[in-house]
């Protein structure tokens, strides 16, 4: 572990990190996921000491290449996540200090936070930005006042808007190619920047160690849909976390392969995480993340759990290794296809179509959406969505709003009226 003191917001959520990985809270955050990330965060101290690059990303790209090009990858939203859920409420003071300083109130508070810290002189400062473009616009303005405000390179990563699935009605033939070769250009242009070429074994080993953590993730996505479910509503988002920061290192195949074995020990003995599971429910949008243990109050009260979310739907394929062209093939794959860019890049259907496959598949009896204040695009459709579950599955979803990041705007206790409310009708 490196002693060296850095910016306040790497600084609190280590210390969390290490507090929660020694106490643990029950079925909210396991010790895997606390210890991977907390060996995540440190290494930004290893990689700053070592005189390595950072590059800063967004949540719907995935780090295999930094980590073969040797640079640090530093995921902001997981900055500003890990402190809405880090209790300590420090994510709001910098949202506040973001808006008062011009950032406009509409624009989402995913971003916001490290905005606040940096002008708060709190948040660390990256070498370069890369980002996909995607799933919102919200996002693509915060990014473009991150390269203002920061004055570093950036790469902008242009995600197309067709599927490149052949067996797809909204197939494009040219999707797949057009996105590879953007990553084929963010590589030369990074090389570029850091004065040194990409060393192509070393990617193919980054590869296959993040194939082997998601070999095992898709075992665990498998293992969810056994009745009772084996393991706690967050575990698939923590899954999530886990890949976005560290796919590609020994770490990431550590944690998926003991959170995979406590899901299939469970499933052999039969056993649930409740241990009287009443309602299996979906949730169709992004938790909230300034109240991680709600689950916990939804499984004591209602018995109640999360099978499945749309983040912690992870899916994505394995990436054939056997050439370079392949594995950018497979990265581009990978970059469409990451939790809430698959889903909210493209056509309806894309939504759509994905959660009532989820919802059948992990035996549903209900869906739940907490809508974010600021994602205008999943407000536009989830009638839509509603009304396929109700028609095609058969189960009710739970409307209401929220801000996942900040607690204000809609409180603990009203969404806990809501869910109360709900659980009652249906059980």
């Amino acid at each position: 572990m490196s002693e060296q003191k850095g910016p306040a917001m790497i600084e609190t959520l280590r210390t969390m990190l290490k507090f929660a990985k020694e106490n643990p809270i029950p079925n909210v955050y396991h010790k895997e996921t606390m210890e991977s990330l907390f060996v995540y965060l440190d290494n930004y101290y290893n990689y700053k000491n070592q005189g390595k690059k950072i590059v800063m990303y967004n949540f719907c790209f995935s780090p295999e290449i930094f980590y073969a090009m040797d640079t640090y990858p530093l995921c902001q939203e997981g900055l500003s996540v890990g402190l809405a859920a880090s209790g300590l409420a420090m994510n709001e003071p910098y949202i506040d200090f973001a808006e008062e300083s011009g950032i406009p109130k509409e624009l989402c508070n995913a971003q916001k936070p490290l905005i606040g810290a940096y002008l708060k002189g709190d948040a660390p400062k990256p070498d370069y930005i890369i980002y996909a473009a995607q799933p919102c616009d919200s996002l693509n303005i915060e990014y473009q006042i991150y390269e203002n405000l920061f004055k570093v390179p950036s790469f902008p990563i242009d995600v197309p808007y067709w599927h490149y699935d052949p067996q797809s009605e909204f197939y494009n033939e040219k999707t797949l190619p057009y996105l590879k070769n953007q990553l084929e250009n963010m590589v030369t242009w990074l090389e570029k920047q850091i004065g040194q070429e990409m060393d192509s074994e070393k990617l193919r080993k980054v590869v296959e160690l993040s194939n082997e953590a998601q070999e095992n993730i898709l075992e665990f996505n498998e293992l969810m849909k056994a009745i009772p479910c084996p393991l706690p509503s967050l575990t698939p988002f923590n899954n999530y976390i886990v890949e976005l920061t560290t796919a590609g290192t020994p770490e990431c195949i550590e944690y998926a392969k003991a959170i995979r074995n406590q899901a299939a020990e469970k499933v052999k003995k039969k056993e649930g995480v409740i241990p009287e599971e009443k309602i299996r429910a979906v949730w169709l949008y992004t938790h909230v993340f300034f109240s991680p243990d709600l689950f916990n109050w939804i499984a004591e009260k209602f018995g109640a759990v999360v099978v499945m979310d749309m983040l912690g739907y992870f899916i994505t394929k394995p990436i054939n290794t056997s050439s370079t062209d392949k594995i950018f093939e497979g990265l581009a794959e990978k970059v469409l296809d990451m939790p809430m860019a698959r889903q909210c890049r493209g056509p309806a259907e894309y939504y759509i179509d994905d959660y009532v496959k989820m919802c059948r598949e992990y035996s549903a009896d209900c869906a739940i959406f907490s809508g974010h204040i600021a994602c205008k695009h999943s407000w536009g459709l989830i009638k839509l969505l509603a009304e396929s579950l109700r028609e095609e599955v058969g189960i009710p979803t739970l409307i209401f709003e929220v801000d996942t990041m900040d607690s204000r705007p809609v409180p603990r206790g009203t969404i806990e009226a809501r869910l109360e409310q709900f659980f009652t009708t249906i059980m």
